[in-house]
């Protein structure tokens, strides 16, 4: 019974600065997510009072008010003289009508947290198995918006900067998903035919895209690259984030789908030779679902028969010639982070 009367001889200090960090993010998350489903950032482009914010979202008073005063703390809103305003984060990317309009993100990030709930069940059972299609299904659209942030827009500069992509004719977009980039890619290349290849669920978003951006020149090529034809006669074949797109095995497919001076652009995130996980808490996250179609690896943004970088550029060189490599730091910018 000493532990009665006997102060712990280990501080709680650190466990509880612990709990407390995951205490505030989770409730800053569902205030964010809760004011974005209200539609309070949709019509806050101009000042509003406290009054007029209850009356569009029939929110009571006293929550609404704590609401605003943390969203003005986290620099989301801003407020003078009784008045509330989107601040310029907030208008970019937390009202329903910009082009860059998050809420898909903060979605995926509420099912992640989901999933997260039933660690102890996957720890004993294994992970949950989803198709490969269904889960590119679900996530296009958050993907298309994290893309929008910043690193679709970079990666359209690099590539248009080429001598090759100002002379192409038909580009493929492997695995393309949401379309965005052979979208962006035809606006910058007036003689540009571009070709979405994905699964056929997954293409069903993307011919949503082609026709709300009003896409001539982009069309779709439905199949699974690693069983399908994938197309002959592209002077660019662009290949980004996918499953396969560390897998040396496709790199003979892809250069035999493209004419004589064509080039292969692809953009993934690789493991060096002797690498240590990136995140274990994301190793984790990666290895709780389970793809029918493609057998993950245990680290994040890993398959099985994925080579290393120094393994896949060995194979490559094999096939093509290596003009230039983009290292991640560099291509995302200051602002990155892993």
């Amino acid at each position: 019974m000493d532990f009665l009367v006997n102060e712990p001889s280990v501080s709680p200090k650190p466990l509880y600065e612990m709990l407390n960090d995951c205490s505030r993010s989770f409730k800053v998350f569902c205030v964010i997510y809760t004011a974005m489903k209200m539609g309070v950032f949709d019509f806050l482009n101009k000042p509003k009072t406290l009054a007029e914010i209850c009356e569009k979202t029939n929110a009571n008073p006293d929550f609404m008010d704590k609401i605003c005063k943390i969203l003005v703390d986290l620099g989301l809103l801003v407020e003078k003289n009784g008045f509330y305003k989107n601040s310029e984060i907030s208008d970019a990317y937390l009202k329903k009508d910009s082009p860059l309009y998050q809420r898909s993100v903060f979605e995926d990030l509420r099912n992640n947290l989901k999933l997260w709930e039933r660690l102890e069940e996957i720890a004993k059972s294994g992970p949950i198995t989803i198709s490969e299609e269904g889960f590119f299904k679900e996530h296009n659209e958050s993907l298309a918006s994290q893309a929008l942030c910043g690193e679709l827009q970079r990666t359209v500069k690099i590539i248009s900067s080429l001598p090759e992509f100002k002379k192409a004719r038909k580009l493929l977009d492997l695995g393309g998903g949401h379309g965005l980039y052979a979208i962006a890619f035809t606006k910058l290349n007036p003689n540009l035919e571009a070709y979405v290849f994905d699964f056929p669920e997954v293409l069903e978003k993307t011919k949503e895209n082609i026709s709300k951006l009003r896409a001539e020149r982009v069309h779709v090529i439905a199949g699974n690259f690693f069983t399908d034809d994938i197309g002959e006669g592209y002077d660019i074949v662009f290949f980004s984030y996918n499953p396969g797109g560390r897998n040396p095995k496709l790199i003979p497919k892809i250069h035999a789908s493209l004419k004589d001076g064509g080039i292969f652009i692809n953009k993934h995130v690789f493991y060096h030779k002797g690498e240590e996980s990136k995140s274990l808490l994301l190793d984790i996250e990666w290895c709780m679902v389970s793809w029918s179609g493609v057998k993950k690896a245990k680290r994040i943004y890993s398959f099985e028969g994925d080579a290393t970088f120094e393994e896949y550029l060995e194979t490559l060189e094999k096939y093509f010639s290596v003009v230039k490599i983009v290292d991640a730091y560099e291509f995302a910018g200051k602002d990155h982070s892993c």
